[in-house]
């Protein structure tokens, strides 16, 4: 069933636009890099613009998450329905799925990555649903029952034997103190009709977590101390850990978004500017500012693959503009120069990536906003795909230039 109506169709110029995108981006001079934690590594108002191709829909600020499916995300907030948005040759279109499967699932969630190649879940308040595409199965469970306790956050423990961890906000009801609560891990299995608790751990009130790398680091802010623990909430190591630990003064953030296979970490959403910290071999372990401490970014997201990350620059109050970096190990710091998406910004949840082709989708007002990251090939490259030719022509700009520690004079 169709319920979008494309705005404006940009597929024949696709390459066009990539190549003026390059030659915006790569080609031309750019000024302000840097490579040490005092000078910062990117340029920000340097970045050109990466134009996206726009729908309207039929509903306002739609939420939106991953999906198993090809070159689409899901949402649920067309109807008590997951509905699919798909933009597959040029036509996007939307197709429902889950009908009035479990009561009132319309409207917003927190949200996880694909489950599996069928599966996909979220949370709502104090529940938890399971969508299975093969079975058309859904399943409703009621993680808490107090109406002090909410699910605050959900990561993915075992998708095989269904296991999940839930973070649970406990509110004091004797308390008129709106942040007299405390936070709990719980790792729950998912695997019959009804939930059941392995494990629970106390994190506290000022602890911020992320399931990365069949990790979870969780890091208290207060006392600027990391802890890592596996999926199955055991303590455990990383090198990232390590490093804060040890040069805890060096560092002031809230949020941690390690890349999920490289060896480095961005934090950011501290009072001083955002930086990327390395653990690869040989490298010197330090921040290394990524646009100096008059920008304010957030919101790191990266690819399904890896190769790529967005995240928000604030402008100013209530003014956020969006930005693509590239990603590859062949970047001494790993992420190359900053593109500009939009000069607007989507909210946490209403956002999502795409697979096979890799896109980056936004939901604003009663439009969707679409950048496609081709897995094509460049025609005038021979690199096998469009983003090894793009980190190609980036590191061919930055050692022209000497950034980075690249380049320099001959003898």
């Amino acid at each position: 069933m169709r319920c979008i109506k494309k705005r404006k169709n940009r597929t024949r110029g696709k390459w066009l636009q990539m190549s003026m995108l390059v030659m915006g981006v790569f080609l031309c001079s750019a000024n302000s890099y840097g490579g040490n934690s005092v000078e910062s590594l990117y340029n920000i108002n340097d970045a050109t613009t990466f134009k996206p191709e726009e729908y309207i829909v039929k509903g306002s600020n739609l939420s939106l998450f991953p999906v198993p499916q090809d070159n689409a995300v899901g949402t649920n907030d067309m109807g008590n329905a997951i509905t699919l948005l798909s933009f597959h040759n040029g036509k996007p279109r939307a197709d429902k799925y889950f009908r009035n499967a479990a009561h009132n699932f319309e409207g917003g969630g927190t949200y996880l990555p694909v489950i599996d190649e069928n599966t996909i879940g979220f949370a709502q308040s104090r529940r938890f649903l399971l969508f299975d595409f093969n079975t058309r199965d859904c399943k409703d469970y009621r993680i808490v029952m107090s109406l002090e306790k909410t699910i605050e956050k959900v990561a993915i423990a075992d998708a095989l034997k269904k296991k999940f961890i839930f973070e649970i906000q406990e509110h004091n009801l004797k308390s008129q103190d709106p942040w007299d609560y405390t936070n709990h891990l719980l790792l729950v299995d998912l695997t019959g009709d009804e939930p059941k608790i392995i494990r629970e751990i106390n994190i506290g009130r000022v602890t911020g977590w992320i399931s990365v790398i069949e990790k979870i680091f969780l890091y208290n802010i207060k006392a600027k101390q990391m802890e890592v623990l596996g999926m199955d909430l055991v303590r455990n190591n990383h090198p990232l850990a390590d490093i804060i630990n040890k040069n805890k003064d060096e560092f002031d953030f809230s949020r941690i978004q390690p890349h999920p296979y490289l060896p480095f970490s961005i934090l950011e959403a501290g009072t001083k500017d955002e930086v990327i910290v390395s653990w690869r071999a040989g490298s010197e372990v330090k921040p290394i500012s990524m646009f100096g401490p008059n920008t304010t970014v957030t919101q790191f997201s990266f690819s399904p693959d890896g190769k790529w990350v967005v995240f928000e620059n604030e402008t100013s109050l209530d003014k956020k503009k969006t930005y693509l970096m590239p990603v590859s190990e062949k970047y001494p710091n790993y992420l190359g120069s900053p593109i500009l998406l939009a000069n607007d910004y989507f909210d946490e949840g209403r956002f999502a990536w795409t697979t096979n082709p890799i896109s980056f989708i936004g939901s604003s007002l009663n439009k969707l906003y679409r950048w496609e990251l081709t897995n094509e090939a460049h025609p005038e490259s021979d690199k096998p795909t469009f983003h090894e030719y793009i980190v190609e022509k980036d590191l061919e700009k930055l050692t022209r230039e000497m950034k980075q520690g690249l380049g320099g004079k001959s003898d």
